[in-house]
C-alpha cells in the first residue's frame, strides 16, 4: 500500500513543519529533542488508534460507522463537528501559510490574495478525486524527499554541543511541548475518512506506521539542523527558522541569488499537498453524511467557509490562540472519540459489507 504511506506523508509534512524547531526551543531549549521523541510516541499511539477504528470498519468510512455507533441523531451531530474541525484545521495552515509566504516572499501581496490563491489551486485537485491526489502525492513525496537529503550533506556549519546538558526542564514542561508537537504532526486522523478506500483496510497499519516513522525521521532532521546550525537561543527566538537555516548551504558560484528559495518552493508544494488532502477529505465525509454520490460540491462551500475563518485571527497572538484550540480538538478527536468508538464497536459488531453506501471512489492500489 505504497500510496496510502505517501498520501499520509503529504498531509502530515505540511505548514508547521518549519516552525516546530522554534516553539521546541522556546518550550523546553535542548530538551526540545526530548519533547519531540516522546511527542512521536504518543503520537503512534495515536495512530494505532484512528487505523484499528478504521480496521473495525473496512467498508464503511467515519460518516456510515459514527451513526451506527451513535446512533442517527448523535451520529449525524458528530459528522458536522467533525466535518467543522476539518475546516477549521485547513483554515489554520492556509493562514499561517499566507503569513509565512508575505513576510519571506510576497511582501506587497496583501494576505488575502495569497490565501484565495492557494485555494483556488488546491479545490482544483480535491474535485477530481482521491486517485488523482494520490498520484499527485507520489510526485511531490519525491520532490520533497530530495531536499531533506540533501540538506545535511550541503550543511557546512554544525555544532553538537548545542544539543547538551539534556534533561534541564521539569517533566511538566517537557509533556507541554510534546503535546505541541504531537499536533504538529497531525493528520492521521484523515484516514477515519479514507481508510475503507485502500484495496485491503484490514493491512493499513504498517503503512500508515511507514509514514509516521518517515515523517518523524525528516521533522526531527529539521530539528537537529536548526539546533546544531543556528544554535537552541537563535532558534527559539526565529519564527522560521528552518528557512534561516537553509541560508547556511553554500552556493557555488552564486548560481541562486537566494537557495532558501528553491526550499521554500518545495514548502508550498508540501503545504499544498497537506491542504489538497483535506479538502477531499471534508468534502467527501460530508457527501457520506448527506448520502450523495458525489462530493465536489462541497469543496466550493469549504473553501470559502475556510477563507473567512481563516481572516478571522487579526494578528499572530490570535492566530497562535486559534491554533490552541485546534491542539485540544485534536486531542479530543484522536485520543477521547476514537477510543471511544473502539469500545463501543466492542458491544455492536460492525455491519456487514453489503450495508455499505458510501460515494464510489477508486481505491489507493497497492
Amino acid at each position: 500500500m505504497q500510496e496510502v504511506t505517501i498520501v499520509i506523508v503529504n498531509m502530515i509534512m505540511g505548514v508547521g513543519t518549519i516552525g516546530l524547531p522554534s516553539a521546541l526551543a522556546r518550550i523546553a531549549g535542548q530538551d526540545g529533542l526530548i519533547a519531540f521523541l516522546a511527542a512521536v510516541a504518543i503520537y503512534i499511539i495515536g495512530t494505532v488508534f484512528v487505523i484499528w477504528l478504521a480496521q473495525r470498519f473496512p467498508d464503511q468510512g467515519l460518516a456510515d460507522y459514527s451513526t451506527y455507533l451513535l446512533g442517527s441523531v448523535p451520529g449525524f451531530i458528530f459528522n458536522i463537528l467533525f466535518a467543522l474541525y476539518m475546516t477549521a484545521v485547513i483554515s489554520g495552515i492556509v493562514r499561517e501559510f499566507a503569513g509565512v509566504t508575505k513576510a519571506f516572499l510576497l511582501l506587497r501581496t496583501p494576505i488575502e490574495a495569497i490565501i484565495i490563491s492557494m485555494l483556488f489551486a488546491s479545490s482544483l485537485l480535491a474535485r477530481n478525486g482521491l486517485e488523482p491526489i494520490a498520484r499527485a502525492c507520489q510526485i511531490l513525496f519525491y520532490i520533497l524527499f530530495v531536499p531533506y537529503l540533501a540538506t545535511p550533506i550541503l550543511l557546512t556549519v554544525f555544532d553538537p554541543g548545542e544539543f547538551l546538558p539534556l534533561f534541564q526542564h521539569d517533566l511538566a514542561t517537557i509533556a507541554k511541548a510534546a503535546f505541541s508537537t504531537a499536533f504538529a504532526l497531525a493528520g492521521i486522523e484523515v484516514m477515519l475518512v479514507l481508510g475503507s478506500h485502500a484495496d485491503n483496510p484490514k493491512r493499513l497499519m504498517r503503512p500508515a506506521l511507514l509514514a509516521v516513522a518517515i515523517t518523524s525521521v525528516m521533522t526531527l532532521t529539521l530539528i537537529v539542523l536548526s539546533f546544531g546550525t543556528l544554535s537552541v537561543a537563535q532558534t527559539a527566538k526565529l519564527t522560521d527558522p528552518v528557512f534561516e537555516m537553509i541560508k547556511f548551504i553554500p552556493v557555488p558560484f552564486s548560481i541562486l541569488e537566494r537557495s532558501d528559495i528553491f526550499f521554500f518552493t518545495v514548502w508550498i508544494a508540501s503545504t499544498y499537498s497537506t491542504i489538497v488532502i483535506a479538502l477531499f477529505t471534508t468534502s467527501h465525509h460530508l457527501a457520506e453524511t448527506f448520502k450523495l454520490k458525489s462530493s465536489k460540491g462541497f469543496v466550493w462551500p469549504i473553501c470559502a467557509a475556510v477563507y473567512f475563518l481563516s481572516l478571522v485571527p487579526k494578528n499572530e497572538i490570535e492566530a497562535g490562540m486559534f491554533n490552541d484550540t485546534l491542539v485540544v480538538a485534536w486531542l479530543i478527536l484522536v485520543y477521547g472519540v476514537t477510543p471511544l468508538f473502539l469500545i463501543i464497536s466492542l458491544f455492536r459488531k460492525p455491519q456487514e459489507s453489503s450495508k455499505r453506501r458510501k460515494p464510489k471512489q477508486k481505491k489507493a492500489n497497492s
